[in-house]
This record gives C-alpha cells, structure tokens and sequence, in this order.
C-alpha cells in the first residue's frame, strides 16, 4: 500500500483512513450502539476498554449487530479499568449493523467504554 505521496505504507490493521474510534458512557441495562452501522462496510473491532465508575463490578457484554449473539464479555471490577486487545480483529458477522454494548442494569452504575475499529468496504 502507498500513502498519497507514494510512500509504502505498512500497518498492523489498516489504513489511517480506514480506522474509526468509538466512545460510549453506558448506565443502563439497555443493548446501545457503541458504533453505528455504515451501508456495505464490515467494522472489525481491534481493542476495547472500559471504565467502571461504580462499586460493583459488572460484566458488559458485546455484540456485532442488534439483537445478535455475543460475541464477547468483559467483567470490569469496581471503580476500575479492563480492556480486550484480541490477537487479530474480531470480525464483524454482517456489513452495516451496529457494534454494541449491555450490561445488568445496575443502578447508579457507568461503564465508559473506548473502542478502535477497522473499516473494510
């Protein structure tokens, strides 16, 4: 791959352009987009941290489309920080569905949550 001046390009995941950051403050036990869907592009998910504001720890749970299945947990401990670095990017199950997030709905609970993407259109 080259840059726009024609210098060779390599990176781990993707191009600068093709890379998306998402941020989500979740305090609900409600399933929420974490990233939205964007018309024939699979979003592969690289890493994900979250932020336990509270004093319980809470699992969250993720999924590549509403309503899908999960495709991965966390627990986060109370009033601490857990993230997920996968060996390669977890693929997307389907092009343009949300990535999201749940949790209990555990009240007076926040969970924010930083998460970095690669596009493949």
């Amino acid at each position: 791959i080259a840059d726009d001046l024609g210098r060779q390009v390599m990176t781990p995941y993707q191009v600068r352009d093709l890379v998306v950051t998402a941020y989500l403050a979740l305090s609900t036990g409600t399933e929420t987009a974490v990233l939205a869907g964007a018309a024939s592009t699979l979003r592969d998910l690289v890493h994900v941290v979250c932020a336990n504001q509270s004093d319980a720890a809470v699992d969250v749970d993720f999924r590549s489309g509403t309503a899908g299945s999960i495709m991965f947990s966390l627990t986060i401990p109370a009033d601490a920080t857990s993230g997920f670095v996968p060996v390669v990017p977890i693929p997307m199950t389907e092009a343009a569905q949300a990535w999201t997030a749940d949790m209990a709905d555990i009240t007076g609970t926040t969970v924010n949550i930083s998460a970095l993407f690669i596009n493949n259109v």
